[in-house]
């Protein structure tokens, strides 16, 4: 079964001297993909036991589990049934917009069922609206995948912060899913993904046109730096006129790993008004100590390339503290320069709390 086979390959990486997270600041640190701990193989969502776990519980967070305990706390309900959570409550303060409130931003179940040895169906279902339901079958070489159903297409950066520009601004919102086809390979330190979708967030396509996901990334290791780059490619066919979005991301790891740079730079091109969209999200972070990192990011979006003004930029600024398994604190201190008329300069304090399995 697949949740035993990873759970136990996965330890013996880990154990030689590896380690990986749903974040893709810690996939760039170990210099692998995300589905080291996650069902989906582009990361985010659902984990698989080696991630909820053993991972969780040994090498995350400050104060960890012995190995021989972690058999204390385990998804697996039954022989092929895997469970998982996620929930996040934030806190919000914005004194120049009078605001103060506590705000219930994700609560996810997560089921996998283990139907075959290379085969599974996996169902998340959100709080308030919106799911991802798919199958998987590893039947393609180079340890390759076919997935079928509704889910986010393999696209740049799964960036941990949902307001990370390249996402909330431009073509795909956070929770976006569509409905479709892809595969995917990862021979030799690439990873290659390409998919075909309705191109609509709906039940039904509302046309004859189709939407092609491609995502492309290479991974090295140079002296003592890891490297990482690769590109994204979304076009999606329409009457009123295609819409590309496209960009390259890339990641660098330097200080033993400790030190982790994320970038991902986007142009989002609608054909059918003429219109442009710049956006470009740039994380750097830095790991104090087992459990807490350090965090400064720089967003920017031009919703207008061929306008003068428009430009919203962003500067944050975090600590992100894993006490325990299965807990996450993260404080953040986020500036805005929007350059609208009347152009408006603000600053807001967010504290997440998430709660994970």
């Amino acid at each position: 079964m697949r949740h035993r086979g990873t759970l136990i390959t996965s330890i013996l990486v880990i154990l030689t001297g590896s380690e990986a997270f749903c974040l893709p600041r810690f996939a760039a640190k170990v210099e692998q993909k995300c589905n080291l701990c996650h069902i989906s193989p582009s990361g985010r969502g659902m984990r698989n036991t080696f991630g909820s776990q053993f991972y969780a519980q040994t090498q995350l967070a400050v104060h960890t589990v012995p190995l021989d305990s972690i058999k204390n706390i385990n998804p697996m309900v039954s022989e092929n049934i895997c469970l998982g959570t996620d929930m996040r409550t934030l806190y919000i303060y914005n004194k120049e917009g009078k605001q103060s409130s506590f705000f219930q931003m994700e609560g996810n179940f997560y089921l996998d069922a283990q139907v075959g040895d290379n085969f599974s169906v996996t169902l998340s279902k959100g709080l308030y609206s919106g799911f991802d339901v798919y199958g998987m079958a590893y039947i393609l070489p180079a340890h390759g995948y076919v997935r079928v159903g509704k889910f986010q297409p393999s696209y740049g950066w799964a960036f941990a912060d949902h307001s990370s520009f390249v996402r909330e601004r431009m073509l795909w919102q956070p929770n976006y899913t569509d409905t479709g086809i892809e595969a995917g390979l990862y021979p030799f330190g690439v990873s290659a993904n390409f998919g075909f979708f309705n191109g609509t967030a709906g039940t039904l396509d509302e046309n004859v046109g189709k939407a092609l996901a491609a995502r492309l990334e290479f991974r090295k290791h140079i002296s003592k730096i890891g490297v990482g780059v690769g590109g994204s490619f979304w076009r999606n066919d329409r009457p009123a006129g295609a819409i590309n979005m496209y960009g390259p991301f890339y990641y660098l790891n330097a200080l033993g790993a400790r030190l982790i740079h994320l970038g991902e730079v986007d142009w989002l091109n609608d054909q059918g008004s003429d219109l442009t969209t710049f956006a470009t999200t740039q994380s750097l972070a830095f790991m104090v100590s087992q459990g807490i990192w350090l965090e400064a990011a720089y967003d920017f979006q031009d919703p207008d390339v061929d306008l003068k003004n428009g430009v919203v930029t962003r500067y944050s600024f975090a600590v992100d503290y894993f006490p325990i398994g299965f807990f996450e604190l993260e404080p953040s201190l986020r500036y805005y320069d929007d350059d609208f008329a009347p152009k408006t300069k603000y600053t807001v304090f967010y504290n997440q709390f998430h709660f994970f399995f």
